[in-house]
Order: structure tokens, then sequence, then C-alpha cells
């Protein structure tokens, strides 16, 4: 990549208008640079009475800022708590140690955010953002800046320097701090979350709470993280703590600005007000712990990657206690439970989270190894952490999230088992896709029937596309979406479950929810569709849709089913995946016909999926199954959903549905009559 030195001045790396911050002593004429607090207000924040800071005490009285900052270096190397996971005196001890490639690249200012690397030349722009320059290759993507200064660089660095011992990386890294400090001062006035800014109150918390402690750690005793440097580094640290006391925000994000806060108030007790810092931290995260968990567990923007977010920063109180002495109150922590509950009930049987909202598939077990030693007493947590050594697995298999509006319907707890989620909830507080009962189908150890998950937040074709309920296995009318982004945002989050239903029986389990919330731009309340979904044990499912056109007039209904497979084989209204190992048929009753779309980009894009492993904005082409069915009034189609652990199977010849019962008819001639509910209940 070419390389390119950016000639802008400190001042308009920043962007920020010239701002006062009275507390600071800041004055509007001075210059726009960082770090904002002066040395005799950074060392007036030092509780000095402490023990091990005398010498810093007698420094600063008499202003003596050098002797002041080589005294609390020394003390910050050689104090004995708070500790951290990894003993920082072992920097360089690792022989056998081997450097990632990605410090090599930081060290000639080769700097990746959100899979794009930029290469700098020798001044680093951190306000710089190659998606939104003229004729950029990439769609315009505001993270790139954002996300640079989280820092992974500096994790590199400070890796590669903990492993081998090599004072260029920790000289490469008081360069970068240095740079970024003095370019990037804090914000005073108000949070900056505006495009360009290295203050998104979601970058402070992260820095603070995940990047920085280790950085700190890793370059602790290095000779070129010398006293000026480690003095400036905390400075900054103290910034962030003052900024995310200022300013918060809602949702996510404020559990990562509250465990920044947190982390800087645990790991530097010497400061005057680390104990309210800390205080300030466990009261948003206890406060949100129920306003942004429902009762089922579901973090409320309903996006299973995010509600590990969200548990993660929740957690961060708890992981400092063995490293820092500071309590958390067992009550904080006893309301963590029930999001693992979340983790467990939720699982696809490949132990992945399911892939809903802005969420790809995220690994369980190790939620459920954190699980099993904050909750002892829950065999289940233990039996998924211990691959079923220990313990036991939970007594029931399918599953209700009433608040979440989320329905998992599961043969058993295997691998191999079958399981199919139903997402017929509320649109959630955020990252929300239109895909109200939308369903996503694993059997034999494999995603079968997908949906578009995430994709990285760009401005492109692709974006949209995951986001729309042409990425998702529901129903269109007319050619439209869903559009529940149109709705009042005061029902995107419920204060008790919407009306559903839901019943468990022997031979089958039955959830069934319902979307009319609007369809198209404008939000048409021209169809109400209930979707009833079956899960026929022990082999296949059912899915039943009921579109009721409530305008009088008739529709085109496309139902779509996105395959994780190569590609389809169809005959007639059955459509069966093709490849090697387990497969899926769904076969329609009632549809008027069906097309398979696969790669499409004119006139929409169709029939792909995300792919990460493709690298920056990666997608993959599959197969997707539109069937289609024009109708006036009251309509219903049925289809039977098959999973097999080889070949595609198709042992339904018939599906009939009325309004107290469904009938299998099955190949060999055998019926199943299964009488179901339709009383909708909360």
């Amino acid at each position: 990549m070419k390389t390119r030195r950016m000639t802008r001045g400190a001042g308009a790396l920043c962007g920020i208008a010239a701002a006062c911050w009275l507390a600071l002593g800041v004055s509007a004429a001075e210059p726009e640079t960082g770090p904002r607090l002066t040395d005799a207000q950074f060392f007036a924040r030092i509780d000095t009475e402490r023990p091990g800071l005398a010498d810093v005490k007698a420094a600063a009285a008499r202003a003596d800022w050098a002797a002041a900052k080589r005294a609390f270096a020394q003390h910050l190397r050689t104090r004995t708590s708070p500790t951290w996971t990894f003993d920082p005196r072992r920097a360089g001890t690792d022989k056998k140690a081997r450097v990632s490639p990605r410090a090599e690249a930081a060290l000639q200012h080769r700097l990746s955010s959100i899979g794009i690397e930029w290469a700098f030349g020798e001044t680093i722009d951190w306000s710089f953002n190659p998606t939104t320059q003229p004729g950029s290759k990439w769609p315009r993507n505001h993270e790139w800046t954002w996300q640079l200064s989280r820092h992974p660089m500096w994790l590199d660095l400070g890796r590669a320097f903990y492993a081998v011992g090599d004072e260029k990386y920790a000289a490469e890294f008081v360069a970068q701090l240095k740079s970024w400090v003095r370019a990037c001062p804090v914000p005073v006035k108000k949070p900056d979350n505006r495009a360009f800014s290295r203050w998104r109150t979601i970058e402070a918390g992260i820095r603070a709470g995940t990047v920085w402690p280790e950085v700190y750690h890793r370059f602790l005793t290095a000779r070129a993280f010398d006293d000026d440097a480690l003095t400036l580094f905390v400075k900054s640290y103290v910034e962030h703590a003052e900024y995310l006391m200022a300013f918060k925000t809602t949702g996510n994000w404020l559990t990562m600005e509250a465990n920044g806060l947190y982390h800087v108030g645990a790991l530097f007790p010497e400061f005057k007000d680390a104990a309210q810092w800390r205080a300030t931290a466990l009261e948003r995260l206890t406060a949100e712990l129920d306003i942004q968990v429902y009762p089922d567990g579901a973090q409320i923007e309903l996006a299973p990657g995010y509600h590990g977010v969200s548990v993660q920063n929740f957690l961060g109180p708890v992981n400092l206690v063995p490293l820092t002495g500071c309590a958390v109150p067992d009550a904080y922590t006893a309301k963590m439970e029930r999001m693992f509950d979340y983790f467990l009930y939720s699982m696809q049987p490949t132990r992945q989270t399911p892939a809903l909202n802005d969420s790809g598939a995220g690994g369980v077990e190790r939620w459920m190894q954190t699980g099993a030693k904050l909750f002892p007493h829950r065999e289940d947590f233990r039996w998924l952490a211990t691959r079923g050594k220990e313990g036991r697995p939970p007594a029931t298999t399918s599953h209700r999230f009433p608040y979440a509006g989320q329905f998992i319907l599961r043969g058993g707890w295997e691998r191999q088992d079958l399981w199919l989620c139903m997402d017929g909830g509320p649109f959630g507080y955020g990252h929300q896709h239109e895909d109200k009962l939308g369903v996503t189908l694993t059997a034999f150890g494999k995603p079968l029937l997908v949906e578009g998950g995430v994709y990285t937040y760009d401005a492109s074709d692709w974006r949209r596309y995951v986001l729309s309920s042409r990425a998702h296995n529901l129903v269109r009318v007319d050619g439209q979406d869903q559009c529940r982004r149109k709705s009042p945002r005061d029902t995107y989050v419920v204060k008790e479950p919407e009306p559903c239903v839901w019943e468990q029986h022997a031979a089958f389990d039955h959830a069934a929810a319902v979307f009319e919330e609007g369809w198209g731009t404008n939000a048409a309340r021209i169809v109400r569709h209930t979707r009833h979904v079956f899960f026929v044990k022990p082999d296949l499912f059912v899915i039943a849709d009921e579109l009721e056109a409530l305008d009088g007039q008739p529709h085109l209904y496309e139902t779509l089913f996105h395959f994780d497979a190569p590609d389809v084989r169809v005959d007639g209204l059955q459509v069966a995946t093709l490849g090697e190992g387990p497969s899926l048929s769904v076969a329609a009753f009632g549809a008027d016909g069906v097309s398979v779309v696969k790669g499409q980009t004119e006139p929409v894009v169709q029939g792909w999926l995300p792919d990460s492993s493709a690298g920056y904005g990666g997608v993959r082409p599959i197969p997707t199954a539109i069937y289609r069915k024009q109708a006036a009034g009251t309509v219903r189609q049925l289809y039977a959903l098959v999973p097999a652990a080889g070949a595609p199977a198709m042992p339904v010849a018939a599906l009939s549905m009325d309004e107290s019962a469904l009938t299998v008819t099955r190949t060999n001639g055998a019926v199943t009559r299964l009488r179901y509910s339709r009383k909708f209940a909360r």
C-alpha cells in the first residue's frame, strides 16, 4: 500500500473546537494539544499521604516536577499491589517467543483498523480515515478512525516487547503515546462522539478498561517507558477517568465506559478520587444490570454478540477483585447469572450463539467456564464448561425467552441434535435487523439455514443488505421489507413480554408470534403475518405462515430460505442442499412456485453471507430459495424443514393445518395429527 506522510498540524488533527476546561485551568487561547493536565494539577490529584509516596509529596511541595515524576514512576514500578494477570518483571524471558507481524508493521507505521491497513510514513495522523478519501476503494466507514484509537497496535508492540525484551518496540510505543496524547486532547465541555473523533466515550472506555491496562503492564519495565513517559501515560489515564465521570451514554456503550472508569480507580488507588471512580462505575454497572438486561437474561439490544460485550464489561470489577483487593458486592455478581442462562439456553448445538441482528456466531464454552466458576451451584454450566465430564445438562431442551421474544426449539444438548431459533420479539435497543419471525436452523453439527448476521458498519450495499428482510428467512410482501424502524422508539424495548403461543409436549413443541408493524419505507400496515413453528419430534420442523390482507387487496408473498451450502437441487416445490455432510430439505405446500438466487448484485443484493475469513468486507454466495404466492384475503402456507446427517431426505408427503390441528403425512403412509393451541398470551 502506498506510503503517505500526513502534514496536518496538531490542532487540525484533533478537529475539536477550542474549549475551556475550567477545572484544569485551560485557557481558550491555548492550543488544542494534550495532555490538558499540567504537572501541578496532576500531582495535586495524588494522595501523597499514602504509604510509599513521601518522596512524591516532598518533590511536589517544592514544584520539582522532574523529581516528582521520578519518585512516582519508581513507586509504580516497585509497588506490590495492585497486581496484574502476568508479572511485568518477566518481560523478555521467553526464549521461544515469536513476534507478531503486526508488531513489525506498527514499527513502520503500517497501522490496521477494522481489517484495513494504512501506511502513514513518518507522522501518524490520528484523525485520518482512508475510507473517506476521494477515490477510496472502500465504502465510507467511520469505524476506521474510531477504532484506530482503541490502540490495537500498542497491544501488538507490548506483546512483542514482553516476549523478546527488544527496546525498539517500547521506543515505538512511547513515540506513538506522545504523538497520540499531544494530538488528541480530551474533550472538555461535552463528549465527542462524532465522526473522526478519538474520544468517543466507547473508545475511552475500551482503552481504559481493556487495552491500556495490558499495555501499561507489558511496558512497565522497559527503559524507553521512562519516568516522563510513564507519568504521561498515567496523566492521560486520569484524564480518561475524569472524562468518563463527566459523560456517559446508554446500552452496551455505558458498560464499556463504566468498566473503563472502574479500572482506572482500581489500578491506580494512589489518586484521591480513585474510590469515587470505582463507586460511580459500580453504581452505574449495577443499575444497568436491571436497565439493560431483561428478566429472561437477554441484553436489550437482542444481538448475542453485544450481549457478550456487556457481560464482559459487567465482569470487569469482578475480575479485578483478586488483583486489586477492591471488593464487589455478592448481589452484583448474582445479578449476572441470568445473562449466563441466556448463553446456555440460546446456544446452538455447535456451542455457538445464534447469529441474530448485528452478531456473528460466537463461542459459548468460554462463557460457561466463567459461569461455572462464578456460580458453582450450576451443574448445567459446569457440564458445558467441562464438555460433559462434570455436572449434568439442563433438564429441559426447548426454551422461550419471553422478553427477548426468542424461541429455541431443540432436540437435545449434544452436538448432533436439531436446533431451530425463531426471532419473534421486539426490535431491540440497537444493532437491529428487519427480521421479525425469521428462523435459523442448525443440525448434525452444522448451520444449515442461516441469515445475514453481521457486516462491517460501512455505507455499502452489503451493509444495507444484512439489515434488510432480504437477508433473513421470513416473508416479504409485494417486494417490500419489514419496517420496524418507523415504529415509536419506546416500542423497541418492552416492559412486558409480547403475546405469543408457546407450548411443549412429548410429541412436539410449538411457538407462534405476529408481525404487523408495517411493510416498505412507509411502514404500511397492509398485511398481518402470523408464523407458527413446530418441532415435530424427533426429526423435522414445520413452518406455518398465515398472511391476512388488512387492506382488502391481493398481495405477492415471497418466503425466503438462505442455505449454508454450495448449491441446491430443485424438484417441484422441494429444495434440497447439495454437497458433503449434513443437508437440509425444504418442501412447500401451497406455494405457487419457487426460484433460487445465488450471488446476485442486481437489481438488489441477494444470496450472500458475510464471510470474515475473506478479509475486510468479505462475503460469499449462498443459494437462497424464494417461494412465491399471489393471494387475496387470508392465506396459509406450510413448509416442512427436514435436516439429515447425510444425503437430503424428505419423509413428508403432505402437510395440512386447520384451526386446531397440524397433520403430517409421511411418505410411508404414517399420519401424525398434532392438536395445538392458538391462544396468545404473555
